[in-house]
């Protein structure tokens, strides 16, 4: 594996651990509005499909490396 395949799979683990500490700590309460809720989520859903689009890359280039 390629310096630039590791590093893409180590930002996508990274990018999904942000998205669920998001998801985690986030709570409808007191001093939350709907709207800031909703942007978190949006954020949370946007790493985690960054996160994933980063290990599909590096499966298929993993892929096309060893074939």
């Amino acid at each position: 594996m390629s310096l630039k395949l590791v590093s893409a799979w180590i930002v996508g683990g990274i990018l999904l651990l942000l998205g669920v500490w998001i998801i985690q700590n986030l709570k409808l309460g007191i001093g939350v509005s709907e709207f800031s809720y909703i942007f978190a989520l949006l954020i949370a859903l946007i790493l985690f499909l960054i996160a994933g689009l980063c290990w599909i890359s590096v499966a298929v280039a993993t892929k096309h490396e060893f074939v």
